[in-house]
């Protein structure tokens, strides 16, 4: 009885260790995708096209051409020649492929007609969405819907809006990378060099706005020869619909108004001459009075700290009333590009990117409860709101970068 019991435990346990990998895909099988475009094809080609193939097939309204950046491992090796059977001649290190139709889902299953590895998204560094696309009605939310339903895909993939063609983004060339996608992969990591560039926006953030009421932006990103540029943000509506683009300055202004700055520099005038702040931190508040639900007054508080990186003018650094000049120059320049933003985003875009609906409804819930349908839409409340900047900004060290007045009279 003993032995019986012992050798079914045996074959069960075989059978479990047997079937534990039925499911394995060998990694040299895979085909490593990291990065993906999304474009919206030219209309009438892509009519002609569709009902070329499927004659009796209903036309639908949205269509997408979508571009995978595959990685050709060989390419990879450093001082490849293109050996092996002469395959890989290019000595890429990667393979992008182009394919056009009314879903993802089905660009994706329809690669495998034209490489022997299927799609692995484990690996997406960057999705880019192209202009038109974002544009679209729908066309955005439909575009992120497939990575956000597929198991394999990562929502930690960073997400980019291209000004042109986002096609145009993953085919730049860097002399530095042999990715494309891994080179814009890391330009999107130096936001604490430039406070023009919006912080990191990734695929489970995007989730998190397409499901909150409120406006959003995305960094836009744009093809410039062999290199990009990631620079400025997309705005997009309460409707996930985009609504238009913010310059590098507006960024830069919306950055202070929600407290992204990360680091980068701040350029003012003293006494007509051009002199230079190394931001190396910012605090933000926001002092909201609500009294009157149908003029509602925000005061954005901003305190910016850092050193100074150069000056052109003669002054007497060392001198406290000189300094406190320069302290209010910079802030003067905060004051004025935030204030420039928000005549782009609150008079011309009505867009909240600015986060003052998320402020009260985390700061009075109950009012926000009775508003939330009257702030962007219905009596639009956030249009008729007033919204005020104070800036502050103290240096911390002003070193010894150029020779003082008392010096130069000397």
């Amino acid at each position: 009885m003993n032995r019986r019991l012992t050798l079914a435990c045996m074959v069960v346990l075989l059978c479990t260790l047997v079937t534990g990998c039925w499911d394995q895909v060998q990694i040299e099988e895979r085909g490593f995708v990291v990065g993906v475009a999304i474009d919206a094809p030219r209309s009438n080609e892509a009519e002609k096209r569709a009902a070329k193939e499927s004659p009796g097939k209903p036309r639908v309204k949205q269509r997408f051409l979508v571009t995978h950046q595959l990685v050709i491992p060989g390419g990879l090796i450093a001082g490849n020649q293109g050996g092996g059977g002469g395959q890989n001649t290019t000595n890429e290190a990667f393979l992008n492929l182009s394919s056009e139709g009314d879903s993802l889902f089905e660009v994706s299953r329809e690669l495998a007609t034209r490489t022997s590895r299927a799609p692995f998204y484990q690996h997406l560094k960057i999705l880019v969405i192209s202009e038109e696309v974002a544009r679209s009605e729908n066309g955005f939310a439909n575009a992120m819907d497939f990575l956000l339903s597929d198991p394999d895909s990562r929502r930690s993939s960073k997400v980019f809006i291209s000004n042109g063609p986002a096609k145009s983004i993953i085919e730049v060339k860097p002399k530095t990378e042999k990715l494309p996608a891994l080179y814009i992969n890391s330009i999107g990591e130096n936001i604490d060099r430039n406070a023009r560039m919006l912080p990191e926006v990734r695929v489970g953030d995007v989730h998190e706005e397409l499901l909150n009421p409120f406006s959003f932006v995305i960094p836009r990103v744009r093809a410039e020869k062999n290199e990009i540029k990631m620079a400025g943000s997309a705005v997009f509506s309460n409707r996930n619909q985009m609504v238009g683009f913010l310059g590098e300055e507006e960024t830069e202004g919306l950055n202070f108004l929600t407290g992204n700055i990360n680091g980068g520099l701040l350029k003012a005038k003293v006494k007509n001459d051009l002199v230079v702040l190394n931001i190396q931190g910012t605090k933000h508040s926001i002092v909201q009075d609500l009294r009157d639900k149908q003029h509602f007054i925000f005061t954005i508080q901003i305190e910016c700290e850092g050193i100074l990186a150069e000056a052109y003018a003669l002054m007497d650094f060392l001198s406290k009333e000189e300094t406190k000049k320069l302290e209010q120059a910079f802030a003067k320049e905060i004051e004025r590009m935030c204030r420039d933003t928000i005549q782009k985003v609150h008079k011309e875009m009505k867009a909240d990117v600015i986060k003052l609906g998320s402020n009260i409804r985390q700061k009075d819930y109950s009012l926000w409860k009775q508003i939330q349908h009257d702030w962007e839409k219905g009596q639009r409340l956030y249009e008729k709101s007033e919204i005020h900047v104070e800036a502050k900004v103290y240096l911390r060290n002003v070193g010894s970068i150029n020779r003082s007045e008392k010096v130069e009279g000397r």
